[in-house]
């Protein structure tokens, strides 16, 4: 398995996940990048940007390439600081992985 590298598009790796076929893509991700949707993909990284309080969640290829990233900060909701929040919100996307982070 690759490990991703220390940083992906300037933020911080603090966890990452390989997805298997054990993780199943809900569909109920409405995450885009350009006009194209992000479907499922193989890799999951949860970061951190110096420059932001919220942390991100990209969705990569196998290569940790960042196919898109969630990032919650919208003015009319709470900000998402914890690592144990994005991983309960990356579950209601992809059912199963839970189990398959591993923190830097």
């Amino acid at each position: 398995m690759k490990r991703p590298p220390q940083i992906l598009d300037g933020a911080q790796v603090l966890e990452y996940a390989v997805l298997d076929s054990s993780v199943h893509f809900t569909g109920t991700l409405h995450l885009y990048h350009g006009d194209k949707r992000v479907g499922p993909v193989s890799h999951l990284a949860i970061c951190r940007n110096p420059d932001m309080k919220e942390l991100l969640l990209f969705h990569c290829d196998k290569n940790w390439n960042v196919l898109g990233a969630q990032i919650w900060n919208a003015p009319d909701r709470s900000t998402v600081t914890s690592i144990e929040e994005v991983k309960h919100r990356a579950e209601k996307f992809y059912t199963g992985v839970s189990s398959k982070w591993i923190a830097m």
